[in-house]
């Protein structure tokens, strides 16, 4: 009876010793399914070469928000300064007077000009001023609604429109600017809501805000290819011609 308990203590040592090595030792499967032995922590380490790369997309990137908060800056800058020459030049015309002139209207020149320099000159279609030998158009006076702009006045060539020199003709259909004209001032067409088409020439460098504000939608500009008016157009969605 003795022998009998002996050898099932025995028997139970060695049943439970292998429960133990078993619960101790956990089959990992391989990657074919297959279970494999014990297998310790694998680490990764990456290559040189990827490692070199993500710094030089980080770097990249960081360089790419560097240029891109300068461009903003520079932005803002020039949004602020043209808010300042807009508010400045809407508060002048306002005050019934162009950015040249005085209080009465006549041009606050030097002394040494001329009289036809300071004082505006009327024909029956047109009121301009004379300046550094060209004529700079102030008003049309006349009637007709298909208007060409001659390429001079008094003998002197027409080289700007002045501000609002055509402002809210309701009956304007067409203008042709001729080629002596470099420059077409502020509000120059501004509601003319009959305008249909106008040509400018290559000639023209600058046409400043509102020129063509409130005209219709339908106003085809003509002009050369490439020159600053083709530019000026696209920029603005009017139709080209």
């Amino acid at each position: 009876m003795m022998k009998k308990k002996i050898a099932l203590g025995v028997l139970l040592c060695l049943l439970l010793c292998g429960c133990e090595k078993k619960n101790a030792s956990t089959d990992i499967p391989d990657t074919d399914g297959t279970t494999g032995g014990t297998r310790e922590e694998e680490t990764v380490i990456k290559p040189s070469g990827e490692v070199d790369e993500s710094d030089a997309r980080l770097a990249y990137y960081e360089q790419l928000v560097t240029e891109l908060q300068q461009e903003l800056l520079s932005m803002k800058t020039e949004l602020y300064v043209s808010r300042v020459e807009y508010e400045s030049r809407i508060a002048e015309l306002e005050a019934g007077k162009s950015p040249s002139t005085g209080e009465g209207g006549s041009e606050t020149q030097p002394d040494t000009e001329t009289e036809s320099e300071k004082t505006p000159i009327v024909t029956s279609d047109f009121q301009y001023t004379v300046k550094n030998g060209g004529a700079t158009l102030l008003s049309y006076i006349g009637t007709d609604r298909m208007v060409d702009i001659p390429a001079s006045l008094g003998g002197y060539p027409v080289i700007a429109i002045g501000d609002r020199a055509f402002m809210d003709n309701a009956k304007l259909i067409s203008v042709t600017i001729p080629d002596t004209v470099t420059q077409i001032g502020w509000f120059a067409f501004s509601g003319c809501v009959s305008l249909e088409s106008v040509t400018i020439p290559q000639t023209v460098e600058a046409i400043s805000y509102g020129a063509f504000q409130n005209c219709p939608s339908t106003l085809t500009v003509s002009c050369v290819a490439g020159s600053y008016a083709e530019q000026y157009a696209r920029s603005y969605g009017m139709k080209l011609k």
